[in-house]
């Protein structure tokens, strides 16, 4: 992905900062694409307190202490500051994926009801929540395995589950338990494979962003998805920035396949068929086969290559 969604509403127990980029300068918050936003007074010292992170329900009691007044009577026109600023993408919002996925899980019973009796799904009212941290490949790291953490605890499960057979059965090594501790290490590789893609991927966007001397303003993250927000006025270098994800990571791919196939014991070497290398080749042909998918209008990126190579070509002719 390459392009920043709009943020939603702040749940009650987030940390929320200034998102990379986003910088107070007196009464005016300034972010880095120019847009310029004018505060009061209470807005800059509020935005003067997140340029740290700082938990909102915190910030409200700190500050009803200095007034002498309630909590309850600064919590509502905090939140909606709070919430306006995170709807402008100007706020990086952490909080707990987990119960996030947990309240869109609680709703589905009373949006299948409405589904079934006005014929047409409801949004959720959960927004997701959004986070954004520097363009540097630290915070594309961090953005990553926040963002695909379910992913990544299976294949470390899997992988303890695996250890943990070869221990026990390392004295019988008996067919079937050496069968379920090879089926761990090779799932366990499969999901690591999987994070290898993602970084892949979005690291080749943020490194033709940075050649292509495109405006980058961060790395942001959701659960299961993440993305480079950047903008250029080059629809060649656009195009560059949004190809150069997919293919980067089909290459991936592609290399891991052919050590599958080149390698020593080689299913094309015998006349037999190793059925472990024949289910890891097809394991990561799927993940090849989504890359490709990636460069289609069917995703993000590929409509993104779509628009560029319309804008580029409706305007060599006029050149012509």
């Amino acid at each position: 992905m390459a392009t920043l969604p709009g943020a939603g509403d702040v749940r009650r127990n987030a940390v929320v900062c200034l998102a990379p980029g986003v910088r107070l300068s007196g009464t005016r918050l300034e972010d880095v694409d120019g847009q310029v936003y004018e505060l009061d007074p209470d807005g800059a010292s509020l935005c003067a307190v997140f340029a740290g992170p700082a938990d909102v329900r915190t910030v409200i009691d700190g500050l009803a202490r200095l007034r002498e007044v309630s909590p309850s009577s600064l919590a509502s026109p905090v939140w909606e500051f709070v919430e306006d600023l995170s709807s402008r993408g100007l706020l990086s919002v952490s909080e707990s994926f987990s119960a996030e996925r947990a309240a869109r899980l609680a709703e589905w019973p009373r949006r299948a009801l409405t589904a079934l009796t006005a014929g047409a799904l409801p949004p959720s009212a959960v927004r997701r929540s959004l986070r954004r941290y520097p363009g540097t490949f630290t915070g594309l790291a961090r953005a990553g395995l926040e963002a695909h953490q379910t992913t990544a605890w299976i294949g470390v499960a899997l992988a303890v589950a695996a250890a943990g057979l070869a221990l026990i059965l390392a004295p019988t090594e008996s067919a079937r338990g050496v069968g379920v501790r090879t089926a761990c290490l090779l799932m366990s590789g499969y999901f690591a494979l999987l994070l290898a893609n993602m970084f892949a991927h979005e690291s080749a966007h943020l490194v033709a962003a940075r050649l292509g001397k495109c405006t980058v303003y961060g790395v942001y993250c959701r659960p299961s998805g993440m993305g480079i927000s950047y903008t250029t006025a080059s629809e060649p270098r656009r195009l560059a920035v949004a190809a150069a994800g997919p293919l980067a990571a089909l290459a991936l791919d592609l290399a891991v396949m052919a050590a599958i196939v080149l390698g020593p014991g080689t299913i094309w070497a015998t006349a037999g068929i190793d059925q472990l290398r024949l289910s890891a080749f097809a394991g990561v042909a799927a993940l090849a086969a989504f890359q490709l998918v990636c460069l289609t209008p069917l995703a993000r990126d590929g409509r993104t290559i779509a628009a560029s190579l319309r804008t580029i070509l409706r305007k060599e002719p006029a050149r012509a």
